[in-house]
């Protein structure tokens, strides 16, 4: 399943071009995963990791930059509705595959892994995330200053505007911390500027609709995931520092269907306690407050503040309660 589930949603928008069903990938997501999770449920604490390897996430990656920059190519034969969906369809994919594995390559030292990120992230503007969490939101999650982490109070979409400016300003501030005579966060977006630029001059402005729907569209569910995976949590201070980063810090998920889609980012607390390890060596944590559900049904819930805020909230609570 672990290798099926990725490589199925991966391809799934030329299934939809190919049908001309074009909102299939859309169906997919936003419904039959989530019911998926839903059905699967919670999974045992003990479940052993599913392991990729290390060339299967490059293949997938791949394959979700060349299949998105090649239907925005087609985007010109579509007409708009058609455009529309297939966009949101490939959207679905750079945000739900693309940047989870642009992600996991970033965090490696290899330089074809750090490449294929870079490409995907400048692929929807978002070259400079890894540049902030890599080394901002890694040292500064849980706390009130870290973009990246919702606050209790916050719903998703008065949490989206300070989450996107505050990814892009601290890539500048510590770009320009860095030695060199280019500020990279600027950098890389002058990059997107230009492949978007190259895009036009290939398919007009049917093709370049069709790149900003897409990339529109992933970098929404990205912050809808950033959203929920530190929601009202926080690292209190001591000696005005915050203190170490720990389980309690982040949501945590058991859910199968969502470990072999995303890589076992739902894993998430291992991954901020130990950021070495690759995705095949995540562990669950237990001792973190869980999610009800996996990453696709909580990005939807995510996106309805008022049902979001009276299921987490009690969970929010009893996790609090159970620490003190």
């Amino acid at each position: 399943m672990h290798l099926i589930l990725p490589l199925a949603f991966t391809i799934s928008p030329l299934l939809a071009w190919a049908s001309g069903w074009f909102g299939l990938t859309v169906v997919i997501a936003a419904v039959v995963l989530p019911l998926a999770e839903w059905w699967v449920g919670p999974g045992r604490d003990t479940a052993p990791s599913p392991r990729w390897g290390r060339g299967f996430p490059r293949l997938i990656l791949s394959l979700v930059i060349l299949i998105s920059l090649g239907l925005a190519i087609q985007a010109p034969t579509l007409d708009w509705w058609g455009l529309v969906w297939l966009a949101l369809s490939c959207g679905y994919v750079l945000g739900g595959i693309g940047i989870v594995l642009a992600h996991e390559l970033g965090h490696r030292r290899a330089l074809p892994d750090r490449v294929l990120a870079r490409l995907l992230l400048l692929s929807v503007a978002y070259g400079h995330y890894a540049i902030e969490h890599n080394r901002g939101h890694h040292r500064a999650a849980a706390t009130y200053n870290d973009p990246a982490t919702a606050r209790v109070h916050e719903g998703l979409w008065t949490f989206l505007p300070r989450y996107f400016y505050g990814v892009f300003a601290d890539a500048v501030r510590l770009s320009r911390a860095q030695p060199g005579r280019w500020n990279e966060a600027l950098a890389l977006l002058m990059a997107t500027c230009l492949l978007y630029a190259l895009m036009f001059a290939i398919g007009g402005v049917k093709t370049l609709a069709f790149c900003g729907i897409q990339a529109a569209f992933a970098l929404l569910l990205v912050g809808s995931i950033d959203y929920v995976e530190h929601w009202g949590l926080q690292r209190a201070e001591v000696n005005g520092k915050p203190e170490r980063m720990g389980i309690a810090h982040t949501w945590d998920c058991a859910n199968s269907v969502a470990d072999a889609m995303l890589f076992n980012l739902p894993r998430h607390a291992a991954h901020h306690t130990e950021p070495s390890l690759d995705c095949d060596e995540l562990y669950r944590s237990p001792g973190s407050p869980q999610m009800p559900t996996g990453y696709a049904g909580m990005s939807v819930l995510a996106m309805l503040p008022p049902l979001y805020k009276w299921v987490m909230t009690p969970r929010l609570k009893a996790y609090s309660l159970s620490k003190s």
